[in-house]
């Protein structure tokens, strides 16, 4: 009988990793355009509240086809 080894280490942390998606802030935001506006609400946001995970529920980040 034939049986696959354990998957290492660094394998599971990609899977995982994989599985959780893009960080959820204006930089991965389709809201959030080049010149650092966000389209959703017409405004610049400060760069503090643009560099934290989760802060605004307005989040999105649609299918690229």
């Amino acid at each position: 009988m034939n049986t696959r080894p354990p998957e290492p280490e660094f394998l599971i942390q990609w899977r995982e990793w994989m599985r959780a998606g893009p960080p959820k802030c204006c930089h991965t935001c389709d809201h959030f355009n080049q010149s650092g506006h966000c389209l959703a609400f017409d405004m610049r946001p400060p760069d503090d509240f643009a560099a934290t995970q989760d802060a605004c529920d307005q989040w999105i980040q649609e299918i690229p086809f």
